[in-house]
């Protein structure tokens, strides 16, 4: 068995993490204006929210069970996913009200939804370059 290379951990988990920003944040560009009726219609439906507040929580823990490491700042980044993916599926679990104003404040700004597609968009291009085109250290 390899031995555990929390480097190669980071390199991975970017590889996953940096193009799944890339494709939030392109979504949130190119479907800005649907999301006003996307979003309120999803917080209604309590099962929806239940299994995605479930499902939400689950990757944010695997997240931490794999990587849980301050080494560089592309590993406080997945770590910091990871924990804000398990507090975020927790809280719509536990609390889907605040999960629906929080929703309707953000749809009602849509600066505020421009704002996070491009922090999305820069944040998944910096992890797929530090996962897939990187060069690895000797």
């Amino acid at each position: 068995m390899a031995d555990y290379d929390p480097q190669q951990r980071t390199r991975t988990l970017a590889r996953i993490a940096g193009p799944y920003m890339l494709v939030i944040g392109a979504t949130l560009l190119t479907r800005q204006s649907s999301f006003s009726a996307i979003l309120p219609d999803f917080m209604a439906d309590p099962g929806l929210v239940l299994s995605t507040g479930a499902f939400t929580l689950i990757v944010g823990l695997c997240i931490l069970a794999a990587h849980h490491h301050w080494s560089s700042p592309a590993a406080i980044a997945i770590t910091l996913m990871g924990f804000a993916a398990a507090i975020k599926g927790a809280w719509l679990m536990i609390a889907p009200d605040w999960g629906a104003d929080a929703t309707e404040a953000i749809v009602a700004t849509p600066s505020a939804l421009t704002a996070a597609a491009a922090f999305e968009l820069l944040l998944g291009a910096w992890l797929t370059a530090v996962g897939w085109f990187a060069k690895r250290p000797a």
